[in-house]
């Protein structure tokens, strides 16, 4: 039973998470925009994503306001898709410094959730040189390069959940796997949830014949990736166009150790009411969501520098290569990008719970800033 649970959480987990890196190849031109402009660009574009799976974190943990009998217990699979609004589905490219688009009057790109092509941009020559000496090259163009295109509209979530009825405090549900290893993720899951019938205490209101519960749950998901060869950000993918670059004698085996690594978590407090009708039960959830996403490319990064020069009769002049072209520094860095992105949401739930015998299913939809709509299958006993 075991292998079977761990192998299925593996295929959810490493399923919902895998679309983050659709956009591999593209990411290594986040890296051409040069140390100033790089995080802009990389939260940009990437921070919708990371947000919309926290969101899908926060919900499926219920599917009915009734609870379980003492020792009476359920496990479900559920499995949903979280959607960004409209205003994540670009970013802004206004405020860069070194970056400008290609097409004047471009103000914005697709993020990874929105659609569309990336926007071709511009690394000019900056004006000054980090020593603080005019530029010779300016203002002219580095190098040409596309933000990464949009990947999907929409982030899968899934879960796999064991409740049991406890006395007093009711429901207590255990989301969990242990690490787990697919394809050069790493990836494990935990998170708990109460679940306890308020209306019990209430005079009068607890003879009515609906449930009434109160849901609170935390869940937090770690990823690492470990890039493969193939996929490395080195400094001859950040030149093109016949520019070249001076790395001096650094090899390929500096950048060996990048990779990603991403935490996110969800907490999560709803207020569920639920009517049973023979064999189907309505029912809706009102609560506040507050998730957290935090993103690090770890590891050592090459990042286009200064142009190289050289300085003829008292005067400074680029430094060409054959082709005519600069020949750019590579600055490097160790853990260059990293960002989180915390929510406080508000929202609401409708569902329908369908029991045929001990087999449940269920539908629902969670009406908030990152909507999400899901479904289940599980067994229960209450």
């Amino acid at each position: 039973m075991r292998k079977i649970v761990v192998s299925v959480v593996a295929v959810l987990l490493i399923g919902s998470y895998s679309c983050f890196v659709n956009a591999q190849g593209d990411i290594s031109n986040i890296f051409k925009a040069g140390l100033v402009d790089l995080n802009k660009v990389a939260e940009g574009y990437l921070k919708p994503a990371g947000s919309s799976f926290s969101a899908g974190l926060g919900t499926n943990w219920y599917n009915t306001a009734a609870v379980h009998k003492a020792w009476g217990f359920d496990l479900t699979i559920g499995a949903g898709v979280v959607q960004a609004p409209l205003e994540d589905q670009s970013f802004s490219l206004t405020g860069l410094t070194n970056l400008r688009p290609t097409v004047a009057g471009t103000t914005s790109a697709p993020t990874f959730m929105g659609s569309g092509k990336g926007v071709e941009l511009n690394l000019n020559q900056p004006q000054y040189l980090s020593n603080g000496q005019a530029n010779p090259l300016y203002p002219g163009v580095i190098a040409k390069f596309s933000t990464p295109d949009a990947v999907f509209k929409y982030v899968p979530t899934a879960s796999i959940q064991f409740t049991i009825g406890i006395p007093f405090i009711n429901d207590v549900s255990v989301r969990y796997s242990p690490k787990v290893s697919v394809k050069g993720f790493e990836a494990s899951m935990w998170g708990i949830g109460i679940k306890h019938n308020f209306k019990q205490w209430i005079p009068v209101i607890k003879d009515l014949p609906f449930d009434a519960a109160v849901v609170l749950a935390y869940s937090k998901f770690d990823v690492k990736y470990a890039f493969p060869a193939a996929s490395q950000i080195t400094p001859d993918k950040l030149v093109s166009d016949g520019v070249t670059y001076d790395d001096g004698s650094t090899s390929l085996s500096y950048y060996a150790t990048q990779g990603m690594k991403v935490s996110a978590t969800a907490q999560t407090a709803n207020l569920v009411f639920s009517k049973k009708l023979a064999f189907i039960t309505p029912y809706v959830g009102f609560g506040i969501t507050k998730t957290n996403f935090d993103l690090s490319m770890d590891g050592n990064y090459p990042i286009l520098g200064d142009p190289q020069t050289i300085t003829v009769g008292g005067v400074i002049v680029p430094k060409l290569n054959g082709n005519g072209k600069p020949i750019m520094q590579i600055d490097h860095k160790t853990n260059p990008i990293n960002f989180n992105s915390p929510e406080t949401m508000t929202n609401a739930t409708l569902g329908l719970r369908l029991k045929l015998a001990i087999f449940t299913l269920h539908a629902q939809y969670a009406f908030q800033k990152y909507p999400v709509a899901s479904a289940g299958f599980g067994i229960s006993i209450r």
